[in-house]
């Protein structure tokens, strides 16, 4: 369906500048007002459900443009990986007592966390502009 394609590509690239908008705020001039916009606890946890469940689908569906099922592997996982993440900081960013995977989601995320929200840009426009490419 190209609907799931269509939301594959644009969750992965608002997610991924909402992750690495601390780190687009340094380099790019303005974007400091926006980020303060992504800071927004509901938004983020709407934002990565609904960047989780696309993902799922994405994995699931066999869209007609792209390849079945490795056509849209990368997106999916990018997208299910930034789901995960604005989920977790959802609701265990409190210091309260969390799991070891909790703990090491967090940790693996604050450090290579703009690596993951570029890393979903440059797939999502990749995929957009290239959807029938193999492995994206």
């Amino acid at each position: 369906m190209l609907q799931i394609y269509f939301l594959t590509v644009l969750t992965n690239i608002i997610t991924g500048l909402t992750i690495a908008a601390p780190f687009l705020s340094t380099k790019i001039e303005g974007f400091q007002q926006i980020t303060e916009k992504m800071e927004n606890r509901n938004y983020r946890v709407i934002l990565g459900s609904v960047t989780l469940i696309t993902g799922l689908f994405a994995l699931l569906n066999h869209s007609t443009v792209s390849m079945a099922i490795l056509g849209d592997l990368i997106p999916a996982i990018t997208a299910m990986a930034m789901g995960v993440v604005l989920i977790v900081f959802y609701f265990f960013s409190d210091d309260e007592e969390t799991s070891k995977v909790v703990k090491s989601i967090k940790e693996v995320s604050e450090k290579y966390g703009n690596i993951l929200g570029i890393t979903g840009i440059i797939a999502g426009i990749i995929h957009f502009i290239i959807p029938t490419a193999l492995f994206l």
